[in-house]
């Protein structure tokens, strides 16, 4: 089995200590159908390269599917954009 070995770069194509993570190919294709990342050739984004370790964390801790990851990971940028537009409003 070959597994994908994805490098973290930021906006400006700094790396990020050593971070990386392998992982399968079909699995890559699978978040990507979800709307977890966006692969742009073989680059994916550093804030989808957050939610795809979140959504790995998730089903590995949690013992969910990739689907319920996929939901969950969702759920919370919900949840914390609705926290700073609250926070947004009590400012004002």
């Amino acid at each position: 089995m070959k597994l994908i070995r994805i490098h973290c770069h930021t906006e400006n194509d700094e790396y990020l200590s050593e971070f990386y993570m392998e992982i399968h190919p079909d699995l890559l294709a699978l978040y990507e159908e979800l709307g977890i990342i966006e692969m742009k050739g073989n680059r994916v984004a550093y804030e989808d390269m957050l939610r795809l370790h979140k959504a790995l964390r998730i089903k590995e801790k949690c013992g969910v599917n990739t689907v319920g990851a996929a939901i969950i990971v969702d759920l919370i940028k919900k949840i914390e954009d609705l926290q700073d537009e609250i926070e947004r409003l009590r400012r004002e």
